[in-house]
């Protein structure tokens, strides 16, 4: 009976006393969002971080979970959560969403969630085209030469271009300065804070300039950055690889 209202008590409640797991390497990655909201929610978790061996990039952890099962309903991938009533949730992008909503970041009305969606896959499509313009240190089949011009490209034409149109479509649905959608924090905001603040280190300065022109975008970011959850969480942020 008492397993039964802690379970009841859970489910009604995102920052009850029965605490999130949060699985993934011991670095920003695909987690990070997560991590990011569940600070805008103020909200407690386990934040268990698998080491990687700098040396070789393996985890002895990652693969123990492997075995265990606890990476199984995400295809023995990290991340997963772990929720207070014990399902496992996979897929970066699941899991943001799922947070998202729980705490409040999703709007009213299932219109107003989708148009929020709608910003994030914006940011979504900036970081795939960076991807597959094919500059970062993980590429393979160019050479240095090549990734830099490409780099140079991506930072000083491709990039700027996308932001100033997710710019102009967010002024569409922005109802105060610092927020994409409405007049509240959203997970839209949330996507694109990680998208200009939260990118690979070496490519901060960069993405700065690219977005310079982008007024309304950058006070977005702003906004996430000086959340006082969210500040602290930056500021207690563990070092990584990347």
């Amino acid at each position: 009976m008492r397993n039964a209202l802690l379970l009841l008590a859970a489910y009604l409640s995102p920052t009850a006393a029965l605490a999130y797991q949060l699985k993934y390497f011991d670095i920003r990655g695909a987690a990070e969002t997560c991590r990011v909201i569940f600070a805008l929610g103020e909200a407690e978790y386990t934040d268990v971080r698998y080491k990687i061996d700098p040396a070789t990039f393996q985890s002895a952890e990652f693969n123990e979970a492997k075995e265990n099962g606890d990476l199984t309903l995400n295809l023995n991938r990290a991340p997963v959560l772990v929720t207070p009533q014990g399902k496992t949730i996979g897929q970066s992008k699941a899991i943001e969403r799922y947070l998202a909503r729980r705490f409040g970041l999703t709007g009213k009305t299932p219109e107003d969630e989708a148009m929020i969606d709608c910003i994030a896959e914006h940011c979504r499509d900036v970081k795939d085209a960076a991807r597959q313009k094919g500059f970062s240190k993980f590429t393979r089949n160019k050479s240095d030469e090549e990734k830099a011009e490409a780099r140079k490209e991506w930072f000083e034409n491709d990039m700027p271009t996308m932001l100033m149109k997710i710019e102009e479509a967010v002024k569409e649905t922005s109802e105060a300065d610092g927020y994409s959608f409405g007049a509240t924090t959203t997970y839209g905001d949330v996507a694109i804070w990680a998208l200009l603040r939260d990118c690979f280190p070496a490519d901060l300065d960069d993405t700065t300039k690219a977005a310079e022109k982008c007024v309304v975008l950058n006070a977005i970011a702003d906004q996430i950055q000086s959340n006082a959850g969210v500040a602290k969480y930056l500021s207690e942020r563990p070092d990584s690889l990347w």
